[in-house]
């Protein structure tokens, strides 16, 4: 059995406070959803996902907007322009003209539009990347927030069925004078401890059962929990959702520094009809009139330039800022994986070695202080809780090494 140990490490950056209260109005939300039977990680993955989904689309920036593209040879909409000049003399002439104008347009413009639509379509593939990775991140955290709360409980109810074992035994030992007053004082000690241990131990157990209820929908466990750690964790952290978004914000402001250039402006073709009205009769005139811009390219203002180089600087601080921060991050969850590595080898050794030492105890008792055989074995129950709880931190550590880097589950 797994748990996890209560800090978090998936959410980060600017979108820290909309991600908090997001989670704040998804887990009340989550809280009334039909009973799921978790079978593995990706049951909670792809439940939550759901559900979640369902909340963020009906989020009021999330709402469908009618909105009227234009023709994508179109810069701007079809004009209609009118005009009457009637003349005041006998003999002049009285001139009415409509015309129809299209704006069209330039090629660069296209081609910037094609740009455009590509990286929208890059950074809509992008967001849902990220919103997964935040999801694997809700599931991870409430996973194994409830593992380490499950272990710990079960470590202590396990030593609490030791305790009450031996309790008849050192009751015997103390009437018949076999251990001292201040040994059976110190086994008391013992007891009232690990009364209050449990006691906390349960309510951190239901406090973390809740969590986990409103996060992903179900009080059920997967039948596995521990995620391989992934090999190539830097390598992954070059594609990491929120460098890449940031990367796709700076192409986004490049895009509409170039929109900005006054070269761009679109070609008009006018469709002119005319009549002139004068004593000789009348006259119906139909024509085009083309305009094109013919200033050259590079035209934007040296205010725009500082206000693009400006904004163009503080993007590429906050993605030089967040790889600091996620290489910090990963680099943290890495050696606390190799600690965990280590201690769990380590706690198994001392597991064994205890079990000698108690067994050579329990031959020596008459010419030991039985308080350094109680001692003893208290220690070894002990040390039996923090092997397990230290598996956990083993498994935590792997699933915290795999959401830094960006691996969804």
């Amino acid at each position: 059995m797994f748990h996890y140990h209560g800090k978090m490490y998936f959410l980060h950056r600017d979108n820290m406070a909309n991600h908090v209260l997001f989670f704040l109005v998804s887990a009340i939300a989550l809280t009334y959803i039909a009973p799921l039977k978790a079978e593995s990680l990706s049951d909670l993955y792809d439940h939550t996902r759901n559900q979640l989904t369902r909340i963020n689309d009906s989020r009021p920036d999330k709402m469908e907007r009618n909105v009227k593209a234009l023709n994508d040879w179109l810069q701007g909409p079809i004009t209609l322009q009118a005009s009457a000049l009637p003349s005041h003399s006998t003999e002049g002439t009285d001139e009415y003209e409509v015309g129809v104008f299209l704006p069209f347009k330039p090629p660069s413009v296209r081609e910037i539009d094609r740009q455009q639509s590509q990286l929208a379509r890059t950074v809509s593939a992008m967001q849902a990347q990220r919103f997964s990775l935040l999801v694997s991140g809700l599931v991870r955290q409430a996973l194994w927030k409830r593992v380490m709360a499950q272990t710990n409980y079960d470590g202590l109810l396990r030593k609490q069925a030791w305790i009450t074992a031996l309790d008849n035994t050192m009751e015997a030992y103390l009437e018949s004078g076999e251990i001292d007053r201040a040994t059976y004082l110190r086994w008391q000690q013992e007891k009232l401890s690990h009364k209050l241990a449990v006691k906390q131990a349960s309510i951190t157990l239901k406090s973390a059962v809740d969590y986990y209820h409103h996060t992903v929908g179900t009080d059920a466990l997967p039948t596995e929990v521990v995620e391989d750690v992934a090999k190539n964790a830097s390598s992954l952290l070059q594609h990491h959702p929120e460098l890449r978004l940031i990367a796709l914000s700076q192409q986004q402001l490049d895009i509409n520094y170039d929109l900005a250039d006054q070269s761009l402006s679109p070609w008009t073709l006018g469709l002119i009809a005319r009549q002139l009205r004068g004593p000789a009769g009348n006259e119906n005139l139909l024509g085009v009139n083309i305009n094109i811009p013919i200033s050259s390219s590079g035209t934007t203002t040296a205010n725009d330039h500082a206000l693009w180089q400006d904004a163009r600087n503080a993007l590429t601080n906050a993605l030089a800022e967040t790889y600091a921060s996620l290489t910090w991050q990963l680099n943290e969850a890495t050696i606390e994986y190799e600690y965990a590595n280590e201690a769990v080898n380590v706690l198994f050794q001392q597991v064994h070695i205890g079990e000698e030492i108690t067994a050579l105890y329990g031959k020596q008792q008459q010419n030991l202080p039985k308080v350094l055989w109680l001692e003893q074995l208290i220690a070894q129950q002990d040390l039996r809780i923090e092997q397990e709880k230290m598996k956990v931190r083993l498994a935590e550590a792997a699933s915290k090494i795999n959401q830094i880097a960006g691996v969804t589950l």
